[in-house]
């Protein structure tokens, strides 16, 4: 190369070494990242269910229950217990509203003149349960049981698929106030046809029976 080019050459490497090194500094700066992309909730997809309309030949059975600090269970007699097909929409929905439910979290402050009834820890999950349930076209797919005095259920006539168990409790059994628990007891399985599920432990998942 001749030498009457080398100094021109070596300021061009440096305005380029320049240019890449302002891109680095102003990408590195808070604020100036791209924003997180939010996962939409799916669409509701009937195909994805149509297979768990129809009567199947498996059962399930079980217990619902809390754990108390104890180590108690803690059950309540008569509840709901809800048998949900898993699938992207019901996944979306039990992600964002029983693994990481909390009521207190993302409820803002209120004010005097608008404050209302305090909330109970159980509006939440409540509501959550409330929602899909009356989302008509889930309904039919949608199978429910009650709880026995000691949380043991039952399901028969069931299709093969994968499912959350799912049972709200909002009356501890106990008699003291520490043994009187409010929460969701959940578990998600997966069923073959004709097979015969027992003992399935449906708890908040505090413990190590998850």
């Amino acid at each position: 190369m001749p030498l009457r080019n080398r100094p021109l050459c070596a300021a061009v490497l440096l305005l380029l070494f320049g240019i890449l090194w302002s891109n680095a500094v102003q990408a590195a700066e808070p604020g100036n990242a791209s924003p997180a992309k939010t996962p939409q909730p799916p669409v509701f997809n009937e195909k994805d269910l149509f297979a768990y309309k129809q009567k199947g030949r498996s059962t399930l059975a079980g217990q619902a229950f809390l754990a108390s600090p104890s180590g108690k269970a803690i059950t309540q007699a008569g509840a709901p217990v809800h048998l949900i097909p898993i699938t992207p929409y019901t996944r979306y929905w039990f992600d964002h509203n029983v693994r990481t439910t909390s009521c207190s979290a993302t409820e803002p402050p209120t004010s005097p003149e608008t404050a209302s009834p305090p909330r109970t820890p159980t509006d939440c999950p409540q509501e959550a349960l409330t929602r899909l349930q009356t989302e008509k076209r889930l309904a039919p797919y949608l199978r429910t049981t009650r709880a026995n005095p000691t949380g043991h259920f039952w399901f028969t006539k069931i299709p093969s698929g994968r499912y959350y168990i799912i049972s709200l409790i909002d009356e501890g059994a106990g008699p003291r106030q520490e043994e009187r628990l409010i929460g969701l007891a959940w578990l998600a399985i997966e069923l073959d046809a004709g097979e015969k599920l027992t003992n399935l432990v449906v708890t908040d998942c505090k413990t190590s029976l998850c």
